[in-house]
Protein backbone atom coordinates (compact mmCIF):
# COMPACT_ATOMS: atom_id res chain seq x y z
CA UNK A 1 0.00 0.00 0.00
CA UNK A 2 1.55 3.36 -0.81
CA UNK A 3 2.30 6.02 2.00
CA UNK A 4 3.34 9.45 1.44
CA UNK A 5 6.31 11.20 3.12
CA UNK A 6 4.89 15.04 4.20
CA UNK A 7 7.19 17.52 5.52
CA UNK A 8 6.88 21.11 6.30
CA UNK A 9 10.10 23.10 5.93
CA UNK A 10 11.00 26.84 6.77
CA UNK A 11 13.01 28.63 4.37
CA UNK A 12 15.67 30.57 5.85
CA UNK A 13 18.64 30.37 3.13
CA UNK A 14 16.78 29.47 -0.76
CA UNK A 15 19.84 28.97 -2.40
CA UNK A 16 21.13 26.20 0.34
CA UNK A 17 17.56 24.65 0.03
CA UNK A 18 17.42 24.52 -3.50
CA UNK A 19 21.50 22.92 -3.06
CA UNK A 20 19.77 20.41 -0.63
CA UNK A 21 16.57 19.53 -3.26
CA UNK A 22 19.30 19.23 -5.96
CA UNK A 23 21.09 16.58 -3.99
CA UNK A 24 18.36 14.63 -2.03
CA UNK A 25 16.41 13.50 -5.15
CA UNK A 26 18.69 11.21 -6.82
CA UNK A 27 18.84 9.52 -2.95
CA UNK A 28 14.96 9.57 -3.01
CA UNK A 29 14.20 8.07 -6.30
CA UNK A 30 16.85 5.27 -5.47
CA UNK A 31 14.54 4.49 -2.29
CA UNK A 32 11.40 4.31 -4.15
CA UNK A 33 10.26 7.88 -3.56
CA UNK A 34 8.44 9.89 -6.54
CA UNK A 35 7.49 13.45 -5.68
CA UNK A 36 4.33 14.39 -5.62
CA UNK A 37 3.96 17.71 -4.36
CA UNK A 38 7.74 20.42 -3.73
CA UNK A 39 6.65 23.90 -3.40
CA UNK A 40 5.32 26.72 -1.60
CA UNK A 41 2.28 27.76 -4.23
CA UNK A 42 -0.89 27.13 -2.61
CA UNK A 43 -3.98 28.68 -1.17
CA UNK A 44 -5.21 28.04 2.40
CA UNK A 45 -8.55 26.79 2.59
CA UNK A 46 -9.63 26.15 6.70
CA UNK A 47 -7.47 27.53 9.68
CA UNK A 48 -4.38 29.49 9.86
CA UNK A 49 -1.21 27.40 7.78
CA UNK A 50 0.90 29.14 6.02
CA UNK A 51 3.68 26.86 5.50
CA UNK A 52 6.92 28.19 3.70
CA UNK A 53 7.55 24.96 1.69
CA UNK A 54 5.31 21.34 1.71
CA UNK A 55 7.34 18.42 0.51
CA UNK A 56 5.11 15.57 -0.47
CA UNK A 57 6.74 11.98 -1.64
CA UNK A 58 5.16 8.70 -2.17
CA UNK A 59 6.69 5.72 -1.00
CA UNK A 60 5.59 2.53 -1.68
CA UNK A 61 5.05 1.90 2.15
CA UNK A 62 5.78 3.61 5.40
CA UNK A 63 9.11 0.96 6.27
CA UNK A 64 10.23 2.45 2.94
CA UNK A 65 10.02 5.85 4.15
CA UNK A 66 11.89 5.12 7.52
CA UNK A 67 14.66 3.67 5.88
CA UNK A 68 14.78 6.37 3.23
CA UNK A 69 14.83 8.63 6.78
CA UNK A 70 17.30 6.61 8.73
CA UNK A 71 20.01 5.81 5.56
CA UNK A 72 23.15 7.59 5.72
CA UNK A 73 22.71 9.56 2.59
CA UNK A 74 19.69 11.22 4.46
CA UNK A 75 21.83 11.82 7.20
CA UNK A 76 24.68 13.35 5.99
CA UNK A 77 22.28 15.54 3.63
CA UNK A 78 20.11 17.16 6.11
CA UNK A 79 22.59 19.05 7.28
CA UNK A 80 22.43 20.78 3.94
CA UNK A 81 18.89 21.05 4.75
CA UNK A 82 19.06 22.55 8.43
CA UNK A 83 21.18 25.10 6.81
CA UNK A 84 18.50 25.92 4.31
CA UNK A 85 16.01 26.13 7.10
CA UNK A 86 18.56 28.33 9.20
CA UNK A 87 18.51 25.26 12.12
CA UNK A 88 14.44 25.56 12.02
CA UNK A 89 13.52 21.66 12.32
CA UNK A 90 11.32 20.16 9.75
CA UNK A 91 8.17 18.80 10.53
CA UNK A 92 7.51 15.63 8.99
CA UNK A 93 5.32 12.48 9.18
CA UNK A 94 4.50 9.71 7.58
CA UNK A 95 1.12 8.21 6.73
CA UNK A 96 -0.35 5.29 4.96
CA UNK A 97 -2.18 5.88 1.56
CA UNK A 98 -5.37 4.12 -0.15
CA UNK A 99 -4.65 1.28 -2.20
CA UNK A 100 -5.57 2.18 -5.67
CA UNK A 101 -8.17 3.97 -6.76
CA UNK A 102 -9.48 3.69 -2.87
CA UNK A 103 -9.87 -0.16 -3.49
CA UNK A 104 -9.15 -2.39 -0.17
CA UNK A 105 -6.00 -3.98 -0.02
CA UNK A 106 -5.80 -7.08 -1.18
CA UNK A 107 -7.75 -9.49 1.76
CA UNK A 108 -8.86 -6.74 3.49
CA UNK A 109 -12.41 -5.33 3.94
CA UNK A 110 -13.01 -1.07 2.80
CA UNK A 111 -12.73 0.68 5.69
CA UNK A 112 -15.46 1.68 7.30
CA UNK A 113 -16.32 4.56 10.18
CA UNK A 114 -15.23 2.85 13.51
CA UNK A 115 -16.10 6.19 15.91
CA UNK A 116 -14.79 9.64 17.16
CA UNK A 117 -11.87 10.36 18.52
CA UNK A 118 -11.44 13.67 21.45
CA UNK A 119 -11.00 15.88 18.20
CA UNK A 120 -14.33 14.77 16.99
CA UNK A 121 -12.38 13.37 14.04
CA UNK A 122 -14.11 10.38 12.23
CA UNK A 123 -12.00 7.47 12.75
CA UNK A 124 -12.10 4.97 9.97
CA UNK A 125 -10.53 0.99 10.07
Amino acid sequence: MPAYFVIELDVADGPKLAEYEREVTEHVVAAGGRFIVRGNNYKPIEGDWHPKRIVIVEFPDVAAIERYYHSEANQRLKRTRVAGTGGAPAKAIAIEGLAAAGAPAAGKAPPREAGVDATGAVIWR
